[in-house]
């Protein structure tokens, strides 16, 4: 197969290569935010999604409604310190998750060979720390993948939308054109990474955290019910700059083709 005029591809982890609705992180913060007494639903807790995980419990606490509970059962506002209290807990309980949350959905393998005989170059990011990511990396690679290069939010201070990460990679991988490189992401602050790093952007519609459901509940949808979905969600995406969308990672080898053929050499 001839080389690609794409340099490399960057991928987001949870709801893009693994977990089939994002839902480890939902479970997670629900359950933290239950021992405080405080009860969110799944659609507040994705809310944020893709940005890193202490900045994400921060912005669920600046919620009306989630908020409005906290000052009720606390009589005061969220602190900082409350913020470090949610987010102490909330690793150690991803942890005892997130191997069984590290499966590829359907399609990536196949993806990522395409991908490696084109000879492009693959990177992972992450909003997860880097504990969590050291252990989804070996469940990878149980599945037969390792990325040329992978980050978690633990490197920056700034965190999604920054394209810090992105740089931190494209220095790895001795890339300096963004515009020959691919950000594939099921989230908006994901997406608005990769335009910040003057890359071609790849929003996930059905396994991400946009549609937020398990692949079970997704196989049981009317063809009629996913064009409403993807509509909604594709517009959502395009909204803040997306060049494509796609329904889940085994779509992508035909967008990487049209990329390559308006790549200028």
């Amino acid at each position: 197969m001839k080389n690609s005029k794409v340099e490399a591809i960057v991928f987001d982890l949870a709801g893009t290569l693994i977990d089939f609705g994002s839902l480890a992180p939902s479970q997670v913060l629900i359950e933290i935010f239950d021992r405080f007494g405080i009860k969110i639903t799944r659609k507040q807790a994705i809310g944020p999604m893709g940005i890193e995980k202490r900045a994400h419990i921060k912005a669920l606490l600046t919620t009306r409604i989630i908020n409005l509970q906290w000052k009720k059962k606390f009589k005061s506002k969220p602190t900082d310190k409350d913020i470090d209290k949610l987010f102490k807990l909330f690793n150690p309980e991803l942890k005892k998750i997130i191997k069984k949350h590290s499966k590829f959905i359907s399609g990536s393998k196949n993806t990522i060979d395409f991908i490696k005989k084109k000879k492009i170059k693959i990177g992972v990011n992450t909003g997860y720390s880097e504990e969590i990511l050291k252990v989804i990396l070996p469940e990878l690679k149980k599945q037969r993948f390792i990325p040329d290069v992978s980050y978690s939010s633990s490197y920056t201070k700034i965190g999604r939308p920054s394209a810090e990460i992105i740089y931190r990679i494209f220095s790895n991988l001795n890339i300096t054109r963004g515009s020959n490189c691919i950000k594939v992401d099921d989230t908006i602050p994901g997406l608005q990474e990769g335009l910040n790093a003057g890359m071609w952007v790849i929003g996930v519609i059905f396994s991400g955290n946009e549609f937020g459901k398990n692949e079970y509940e997704f196989n049981k949808l009317t063809d009629k019910e996913k064009l409403k979905i993807r509509k909604k969600i594709s517009h959502k995406f395009k909204k803040i700059g997306a060049h494509y969308v796609i329904d889940t990672i085994k779509d992508l080898p035909k967008i990487i083709e049209q990329i390559e053929n308006k790549i200028i050499s």
